[in-house]
C-alpha cells in the first residue's frame, strides 16, 4: 500500500506538469483567438462557446475553480466545504481515425470535513481523472451527437485519512450526449457520463462504485439582452456503492450560469444548489449543498 501511495504522488506530479504545460501552451498559441472572443462576441459565438464550455467532454482547455459548501451532513456536526481545482484538456489523435480526440478531466479537491467526534480536518482529497475518446456526428445546424468510451481513475492523493479513501481504483465507462436546437435559437444538451471503478491495490478497503453525471443544459441564445446564459443540472457526481448496495449521493437541483469575457479572457461562471434525497448507510452524505464555479476558457 505504501508503494502505491508513492506512485500516486508521482502520477499526480506528472499529471500536474502535463496539465499546466498544455494549458500554458494553448494559452500562448491561441492568444489571438482568445482576444477575438473579447468584447466582440455576438450571440452566435456566445452560443457556440457556451456549448463547448458546458459539455463535459468539450474540446477546449478549461481551468476551473469551484467551491462546494455543505451546511450539514448526516450523523455529523457542522458544515463541510470542498475547494475544487479542475483542469479539462483535449489531446489530439491522428487524423482520419474514428475518434477525433481525447478529452482529459482531472479534479483535485481540498476537503474540510464536518466535525466528527468533535474534530474537523482539512487536507487534500483524492485526485479523480477521466479520459474520454470522443466521436461527434453533426446532425445539421447546431445539432450533434457525441459518444465515446471512458476510463476513470481515483488516485489516493489525500494526505489525511479523513479526506480520502486511501485506495487506487479505476475502471471503464461511457459518455453519450445530444445537442438539440430550437427554432428560437436556444438549444439544449442532454445525455450523461458514467463509469465504474474497482480497487486495484491491496488494502482493507475493497472499492466497487459506479459514478454518473447526468447532463441537462438549456442554453439561451439571448437572456436579459445578453448571450451566453444557460440553466443546468448539478455537475456533481451521482455515486452508488456496490459493497453496501446503496446510493451515497444523488444531487437534485440546478444552477444558473453564463459564458462571457472579462476583458479579453472568456470565462464560465455559475452558481446553484442541490438536495440529496438518499441516505447512505454510513450517514456521511450531505443533505444539501451550494456551489459556485469560475472557469477560465481557452478556445482555439
Amino acid at each position: 500500500m505504501v508503494h502505491w501511495k508513492i506512485r500516486s504522488t508521482q502520477i499526480l506530479g506528472l499529471i500536474s506538469v502535463l496539465a499546466f504545460a498544455l494549458a500554458g501552451n494553448a494559452a500562448a498559441q491561441d492568444a489571438k483567438q482568445a482576444t477575438d472572443y473579447g468584447d466582440h462576441l455576438d450571440p452566435e459565438e456566445h452560443h457556440d462557446l457556451t456549448t463547448a464550455a458546458t459539455n463535459p467532454v468539450g474540446a477546449l482547455i478549461q481551468v476551473q475553480l469551484q467551491d462546494l459548501y455543505t451546511p450539514n451532513s448526516r450523523s455529523s456536526d457542522g458544515y463541510a466545504n470542498t475547494g475544487i481545482f479542475q483542469l479539462v484538456a483535449p489531446l489530439p489523435l491522428p487524423k482520419g481515425g474514428y475518434f477525433e480526440g481525447l478529452i482529459t478531466r482531472t479534479t483535485l479537491p481540498i476537503v474540510t470535513t464536518p466535525e466528527i467526534n468533535g474534530d474537523r480536518e482539512t487536507g487534500l482529497g483524492d485526485l479523480t481523472s477521466i479520459i474520454a475518446a470522443t466521436h461527434t456526428e453533426s446532425q445539421g445546424g447546431k445539432e450533434f451527437f457525441t459518444w465515446g468510451p471512458v476510463l476513470g481513475a481515483i488516485v489516493p492523493t489525500a494526505n489525511k485519512r479523513e479526506t480520502g479513501s486511501g485506495v487506487l481504483s479505476l475502471g471503464p465507462g461511457l459518455i453519450a450526449l445530444k445537442n438539440i436546437a430550437f427554432e428560437n435559437g436556444d438549444s439544449m444538451m442532454v445525455g450523461g457520463l458514467a463509469y465504474q471503478t474497482w480497487s486495484v491495490t491491496n488494502g482493507t478497503n475493497n472499492v466497487s462504485k459506479t459514478w454518473a453525471q447526468p447532463v441537462l443544459v438549456y442554453k439561451f441564445k439571448e437572456l436579459f439582452g445578453q448571450g451566453g446564459w444557460y440553466l443546468r443540472n448539478p455537475d456533481d457526481l451521482w455515486s452508488y456503492d456496490w459493497n453496501t448496495s446503496d446510493w451515497a449521493q444523488i444531487p437534485v437541483g440546478g444552477a444558473l450560469g453564463r459564458v462571457f469575457p472579462i476583458g479579453k479572457q472568456p470565462v464560465n461562471v455559475f452558481a446553484g444548489g442541490w438536495y440529496n434525497p438518499v441516505s447512505d448507510n454510513d450517514g456521511v452524505a450531505a443533505d444539501y449543498a451550494f456551489k459556485v464555479s469560475l472557469s477560465l476558457l481557452f478556445p482555439k
